[in-house]
């Protein structure tokens, strides 16, 4: 049997996102089974944005094909990058050599060994990527890329209540406007050692939304 590695983060109380769960129906209450009812956005956690995320008219999430969320992944390996540094496209000419058309690219930088996902911290030091990245990513002509990080510098001021234009999130506008779907808060990349990986993004079939949590996991 392979190795399955969770590249998941746990969905729970989280001070960065908007999360709750109540209890429907409970055995423990005389109900013959336990039913629970949870409230998130569809962005938060570990999670799936398809075009329709930043573009009107464009694929929503349900309308995204298994094909381009499943196959060989391929590694870049960033976890030399710093705190607070840009990722440019010199870094990814140079880590990403392997990197072809229509690839599934995982961005390694191992963010959550550095710092804990549960604080502010890992959104305030994280590196971010370049828009020249964008570019040398779009110009790959790559499917789909996965971040165990905040791919956006704009991205921590979410949290502060100040919310950034499109513009001034470059990979959420230059890949998704170029078809490249985002798999966001992937986690235990520090597990991935290979160069290429059989990889799984596996969304909800949510019809006519802009994104959705999902599993993800790689195989070896």
């Amino acid at each position: 049997m392979n190795e399955i590695i969770d590249l998941t983060l746990p969905v729970r109380k989280h001070w960065r996102w908007m999360f709750s769960r109540t209890v429907d129906r409970d055995y423990t209450n005389g109900g013959p089974l336990r039913e629970e009812v949870i409230y998130m956005t569809v962005h938060s956690f570990t999670h799936i944005d398809p075009p329709a995320h930043a573009f009107a008219g464009q694929k929503t999430i349900d309308q995204v094909p298994l094909s381009e969320l499943i196959g060989m992944a391929k590694i870049v390996d960033l976890s030399h990058v710093g705190p607070n540094e840009e990722i440019t496209d010199a870094y990814l000419e140079q880590k990403g050599r392997h990197v072809q058309k229509g690839d599934i690219v995982i961005l390694k930088t191992c963010q959550g060994l550095k710092q804990s996902v549960d604080t502010p911290e890992f959104w305030r030091t994280s590196p971010y990527m370049a828009e020249s990245a964008g570019r040398w990513l779009v110009e790959k002509g790559i499917r789909a890329a996965a971040f165990d990080f905040p791919q956006d510098y704009s991205l921590r001021r979410f949290f502060l209540g100040d919310i950034p234009t499109l513009e001034e999130m470059p990979m959420h506008n230059l890949l998704l406007g170029a078809g490249i779907i985002q798999i966001e808060y992937i986690t235990n990349t520090h597990l991935l050692v290979e160069d290429s990986i059989q990889f799984f993004a596996i969304p909800l079939r949510l019809e006519g939304v802009s994104g959705s949590a999902a599993r993800v996991f790689a195989s070896r």
